[in-house]
């Protein structure tokens, strides 16, 4: 493909694009790794979310869900999303058998290995970015959280380019974003979601589902907007030699 050239005002308008997704991804991967502090909740409670509404049905009922629960909290409020948190993606209680917890190996690999395959496909395409974890947080690579969270990270390396003049690379690491949410995230979130669902037994984390897959979905169609002001998606190699041949 040709890049086009980027006016100065489209460049600022793309690079805030890139910033607030990964600002995005960052707050869902937070949902995930962790149950929520005190401090958390009533950063979330005095939250404007009306800056999210995006005309989606699916992220404007998962955040109706959130504002629901937090405008009742009271002092056990955090307990109770603690315990939800516990018992469904901290893996403490099981629907028929199986868990529910937020990695791609339980959902993808046969054994249900925390560290199958999943595990060792995402540890390579993070090392291909130059990426690892850092710490023992005792999660797999494969994680929900870890994957939302290099979403955001291609996301601000991707503004970072922009701003740098490199639209190329930029470009690039959009598909990889693309590539990385549908092989690697939708290939096993909705059966993520639908055992969840079957666990959840209050709206918080279930609103929190919601979000995650309208936001995802959203995320791809804007992901082909901003490649569509860049001029489209990088021809790799390979694809340049089978359309010579």
């Amino acid at each position: 493909m040709t890049i086009t050239k980027v006016s100065a005002e489209t460049m600022r308008t793309l690079c805030d694009i890139l910033e607030d997704r990964a600002d995005f991804y960052l707050m869902l991967a937070g949902f995930y790794f962790k149950p929520l502090t005190q401090d958390q909740i009533d950063a979330l409670a005095e939250q404007d979310y009306t800056a999210y509404i995006e005309g989606d049905s699916l992220i404007d009922e998962g955040f109706d869900d959130i504002r629901r629960v937090l405008r009742k909290r009271h002092t056990g409020t955090r307990r109770i999303l603690a315990t939800e948190w516990t018992s469904t993606f901290g893996g403490a209680e099981a629907y028929k058998g199986r868990y529910c917890v937020p990695n791609a190996s339980v959902f993808l690999d046969k054994s249900g290995s925390t560290y199958g395959w999943p595990r060792n496909a995402a540890s390579r395409i993070y090392r291909e970015h130059s990426l690892r974890l850092q710490g023992n947080s005792g999660m797999p690579e494969s994680h929900l959280s870890f994957e939302l969270e290099f979403l955001a990270t291609l996301s601000r390396e991707a503004a970072a380019c922009l701003r740098s003049g490199d639209t190329a690379e930029a470009a690039a690491l959009l598909v990889d974003s693309q590539t990385f949410i549908r092989e690697s995230v939708l290939s096993w979130f909705p059966a993520l979601r639908d055992l969840a669902l079957r666990m959840l037994k209050t709206r918080f984390y279930r609103g929190v589902l919601r979000i995650t897959e309208g936001y995802l979905d959203l995320d791809l169609e804007t992901l082909e907007d901003v490649l569509a002001e860049l001029g489209g998606a990088p021809i790799c190699p390979a694809e340049t030699t089978e359309a010579a041949a």
